[in-house]
């Protein structure tokens, strides 16, 4: 949620100023103009400011071994309910992207409710509601007075953003013990006993960005204590732009032996003081709005003095002036950056600073492991038929099912939606899948009992699900729906087929599954009299999946062209691999064959279909029978382009990639 700036009020600070207020103050030769209102707040139609998809400020800075920000981009993308989840997925070794969904109430115990973070982490908040509440997030080793230097495994590369965080018993987000490149951006801060985000013990790197903080007492404490000099000098470089400091009483923030604190942007309302520079830090204060704020900026605080340079702020109703004092460095010398004008700030920054500004979805991150892209190849990718590629459900809302109702509901929903799906998912019968839907799993996601159907429908992504027990088809693709990714799935024990496209459907590609001891694996065509509808369709793309003794219709083909079979893991298929029948036309290249007493028919049909078309190349046979092909088929690369794997290497990679867990 967002707070718009109450009326104007009687200051808190107020009880204990001297009078005389300062109005419309600078510290610059010429005062700037003042806005035509003393207590700017939000109009209630304000545009949402832009939110950026990547850091700014010292988060992006190449140093320390880590070039910029990136937090958990690259690995597993997991949707958390429950405090038991959160805090298994934080902690975890490697990159993880953490979805949070809901209000998640975090334990205190023996930690004070402080709850480590791991290197490498995105957490972020799903819609404009979640979460955390009662516990606090820690970011850094434990405290070591004698480690004086950044240790190589201080916690470092961590996003957090979006999220709404409350009620701590100590701080809301605590980074330590030469924590780096942290990006705390478009969160909600409230509520917490002592600081809001502290940064200390020699963190370095930091960029804290378009935050909300109100009903807070200790907002930021950028340094430890006085006695910290040995860990901090040199160091607790942060940038702190585009937050709304409403109403949140000091630390806005309070900075001890900073080797620069670039505070730029930033609306202050009702504070009593905004920044104080002590222990010789260096503080540039740009282009921030100050309204009716006791002390907006300090050097003479407690403890040692510190720097302060000012320049384009616009202060409104307050008691004191600026204090300015030294030289700090230009920010430009580390990074770019531009200044929104002063006057501006009351407006775009509580139109844009909190939750519920930016639109994380699901699908934005799934690039890493063995042969993970974030968009099709094959077919799926072709512009055609109206639809340039397949996107799925992206731009639309990321919702996640943990029960059939809800699952059954999603996928039925008109428009763009990416559903996650969480647990086992009991289905029945085939169920319909509207267009423009991204379904895929989170962790060990199920879906029994039943499937999934396309009906004229288009611009579908199934990723990361294991499809067990169907009472009749796992996946149909059929009556001309077209571009379907079918990708990184298990199928097991469907009564009749696991991947069937047939009825005229198209532009589909079927990549990295895991067909364990299936039968009729993927029907291509539906029956021998359905030409009509099947001939110059049926264009579909088979790559890199694991046939695991899987029994036969790997696939089994009638009237399509081309098929395009590639890079696939063909072991132990008892009848056969590929069957071509009806003047099909199939490409079979770089596939690995092992135990497959047939893997190929075409040229004397198969059953009671007639012969069709097949080449075959680059394929390996072990233990296997000698190929049947017939014919020409059309070349694929006439649709897309692609790069074949050795087929020497696809055993060890298609089991390594293929199935789910591997995105």
């Amino acid at each position: 949620m967002t707070t718009t700036s109450p009326p104007p009020r009687q200051p808190r600070w107020r009880r204990h100023a001297a009078a005389g207020l300062l109005t419309a103050l600078t510290l610059a030769a010429t005062a700037l103009p003042q806005p035509a209102t003393a207590a700017p707040g939000p109009a209630a139609d304000a545009p949402t400011a832009l939110a950026a998809a990547t850091p700014d400020g010292f988060a992006t800075v190449n140093a320390l071994g880590q070039n910029g920000t990136t937090g958990g981009a690259g690995g597993p993308v997991v949707t958390v309910t429950t405090a038991a989840q959160f805090l298994d997925y934080i902690s975890r070794p490697g990159p993880y992207v953490v979805q949070v969904s809901g209000t998640i109430n975090l334990p205190t115990g023996a930690n004070d409710g402080m709850h480590n973070v791991a290197s490498d982490k995105t957490i972020v908040g799903l819609g404009a509601n979640a979460t955390l509440s009662g516990g606090g997030l820690n970011i850094g080793l434990p405290v070591d007075d004698d480690v004086t230097s950044p240790p190589a495994n201080a916690v470092h590369n961590i996003i957090i953003r979006n999220l709404h965080i409350t009620g701590a018993t100590d701080d809301l987000i605590n980074v330590q013990m030469f924590s780096h490149h942290i990006w705390i951006d478009h969160n909600e801060f409230s509520n917490g006993d002592d600081g809001a985000v502290d940064i200390k013990r020699g963190s370095d790197f930091v960029t804290v960005s378009w935050n909300h903080f109100h009903d807070h007492d200790k907002t930021l404490l950028l340094g430890h204590d006085d006695d910290n000099a040995a860990q901090d000098v040199g160091r607790l470089r942060v940038t702190y732009h585009h937050n709304y400091f409403n109403a949140s009483d000091q630390r806005n923030p309070r900075v001890r032996f900073s080797a620069l604190a670039h505070v730029y942007n930033n609306y202050y309302y009702d504070n009593s003081y905004g920044v104080a520079s002590t222990n010789d830090s260096a503080v540039l204060l740009e282009n921030n709005y100050f309204y009716s704020v006791n002390n907006p900026g300090r050097v003479d605080f407690s403890g040692p003095l510190g720097r302060i340079v000012q320049r384009g702020n616009i202060l409104v109703d307050c008691n004191h002036a600026i204090e300015t004092r030294g030289t700090v460095p230009d920010p430009r010398t580390y990074y770019p950056y531009t200044l929104d004008p002063a006057a501006d700030v009351p407006t775009i920054v509580p139109a844009g600073a909190g939750v519920g500004r930016i639109s994380p979805t699901a699908t934005s991150t799934l690039t890493a492991g063995p042969g993970i892209t974030a968009q099709p190849d094959g077919f799926a990718s072709v512009n055609a038929l109206g639809q340039n590629g397949t996107t799925g459900g992206l731009g639309g809302p990321v919702v996640t099912a943990t029960n059939a109702n809800d699952f059954l509901d999603y996928i039925d929903t008109v428009g763009p939606m990416i559903i996650q799906v969480t647990g086992r998912i009991q289905i029945s019968s085939k169920q319909g899948v509207r267009p423009n839907k991204t379904i895929i799993g989170v962790g060990n996601a199920e879906i029994t009992g039943g499937g999934l159907d396309f009906y004229r429908s288009y611009n579908v992504i199934v990723r990361n699900i294991n499809f067990t027990d169907a009472e009749d088809d796992a996946i149909n693709v059929g009556q001309n729906s077209h571009h379907i990714w079918i990708d990184h799935n298990r199928f097991a024990g469907a009564v009749d087929g696991s991947v069937d496209v047939v009825r005229g459907a198209d532009y589909v590609t079927v990549s990295w599954n895991h067909f364990d001891h299936s039968d009729k694996s993927m029907l291509i065509g539906h029956s021998d009299g359905s030409g009509s509808t099947d001939i110059g369709h049926l264009k579909v793309s088979i790559h890199h999946n694991f046939f695991d003794n899987s029994r036969q219709r790997h696939p089994r083909i009638r009237f399509a062209e081309p098929v395009h079979v590639y890079n696939n893991y063909f072991l132990g298929n008892a009848l056969y691999g590929v069957a071509s029948t009806e003047n099909a036309g199939v490409v079979v290249e770089g596939n690995y064959f092992r135990d497959v007493p047939h893997p190929m028919y075409s040229a004397s049909g198969y059953a009671d279909s007639g012969p069709g078309r097949a080449v075959q190349r680059n394929n390996v046979f072990v233990n296997s029978g000698t190929p049947e092909t017939a014919g020409t088929v059309t070349e694929p690369r006439t649709y897309y382009p692609y790069t074949l794997d050795p087929a020497a290497n696809v055993p060890a990679l298609v089991t390594a990639g293929a199935g789910v867990g591997r995105i």
